[in-house]
């Protein structure tokens, strides 16, 4: 696991290299996305948190590109380390866009998480590392006829984020902050359906937001998603915005 975390922190730094080398063998297309995340967390006590969220991600002018419902268990260690022992994720998938799959195949997916927050000065830095269990659905086409194999793709795949956030207002996030807010994250697959093994996907994103109070902050900004398909020889260069919703309720000061 420390070997794999440390390879996959490296392929972030190195990930636009091997990108750039190999793009004159892919077919390469660009396109745009409009994405929308509204996120929760429902604090159980100082130490246990029910992660929600829902992602509704768009291409082209709010055509339907993927859609999830996300839920997790999540435990704070301390200030700095928490811990998701146990996720679980649907994700809709859509034929979309200038390469549409070829099938519509939806998604289960069981995931876990580790994560560690710290401050230099005034940015608020995070790391976060996530191992995925995806179970896809799979359909063949022979002659014509297409046969249908349930949740039987069976994929793993691995994601480090490195984000940070700095207040434009004051010296720390808090009540009535404007920041401006940073991330890369990039993903490397394994499974007997995957023969590309290189990082297969890489987000940036880069934009504002604004912490109306403990609960609730909005942030929105530019996105861009690098999407490598089909082993490899497929790629997609998405451009677009990314808003993100965050509104969290604390059950302990319910009583």
């Amino acid at each position: 696991m420390i070997k794999f975390t440390l390879w996959l922190i490296g392929a972030a730094a190195l990930a636009s290299q091997p990108i750039m080398a190999q793009q004159d063998s892919r077919k390469v297309v660009e396109q745009s996305i409009e994405w929308v995340s509204v996120n929760s967390n429902l604090k159980l006590n100082k130490r246990l948190s029910i992660v929600l969220d829902g992602q509704f991600r768009q291409v082209n002018q709010l055509d339907p590109q993927q859609y999830q419902a996300r839920t997790a268990l999540e435990v704070k260690l301390n200030d700095h380390f928490s811990i998701i022992p146990l996720g679980y994720v649907y994700t809709w998938n859509y034929q979309y866009g200038k390469q549409p799959a070829d099938f519509v195949n939806h998604e289960h997916r069981v995931w876990q998480q580790v994560a560690y927050k710290h401050k230099i000065g005034r940015i608020h830095f995070e790391h976060r590392l996530r191992s995925e269990q995806r179970f896809l659905q799979h359909h063949t086409s022979n002659n014509g006829e297409v046969s249908y194999d349930g949740y039987s793709d069976i994929q793993y795949r691995g994601r480090y984020r490195f984000s940070a956030r700095v207040p434009l207002n004051g010296t720390k996030i808090e009540s009535g902050t404007y920041f401006a807010s940073v991330y890369d994250e990039v993903f490397a697959s394994r499974g007997k359906n995957i023969t590309y093994h290189k990082p297969d996907q890489n987000r940036v994103f880069a934009g504002l937001g604004y912490q109306f109070d403990k609960s609730f902050t909005l942030q929105g900004g530019f996105l861009y998603q690098m999407l490598l398909k089909s082993g490899g020889t497929l790629q997609e260069n998405n451009f677009g915005v990314q808003v993100q919703f965050l509104y969290n309720i604390d059950l302990t000061h319910t009583h």
